[in-house]
């Protein structure tokens, strides 16, 4: 399992007896309004980003609210590797969502544990070699 961190954008801005009855429901997400945008940060752990948002909305949608976006951050976390700001390599906010949206259906399988051969690939595929 690994924690995801995304932004549900509202629909509507809730209450102080609704923001309550939301917190009542989690306990991973920051309710804020910036710049008059209602919204929620999560920090949710899952097994995969989908999953993660997924059941944010539909425990906000439990509350009686819905969102109309979400806004994961273009800054890709690789684990041992370290962070990867892809706004250097040219990658805005809008393409780092779609490449992510797109690459979602891949995360369980790749989140994996046969897959940790993958992290050091060159090394794995030398051991093999002199096998």
């Amino acid at each position: 399992m690994s924690i995801y961190e995304f932004t549900l954008i509202l629909t509507a801005d809730p209450n102080e007896e609704e923001a309550d009855r939301l917190y009542s429901i989690f306990d991973d997400g920051t309710i804020a309004s910036v710049e008059g945008v209602p919204q929620i940060h999560f920090h949710r752990e899952a097994s995969s980003l989908e999953a993660a948002i997924v059941s944010a909305l539909l425990e906000v949608r439990k509350a009686g609210f819905d969102a109309v976006r979400v806004h994961i951050n273009p800054k890709v976390m690789l684990g041992a590797i370290g962070n990867i700001d892809l706004r250097e390599r040219g990658i805005d906010e809008a393409q780092a969502a779609e490449m992510r949206a797109r690459l979602a259906s891949f995360a369980e399988d790749w989140e994996s544990p046969e897959m940790n051969v993958y992290d050091n690939y060159d090394e794995e595929r030398a051991k093999l070699q002199t096998r």
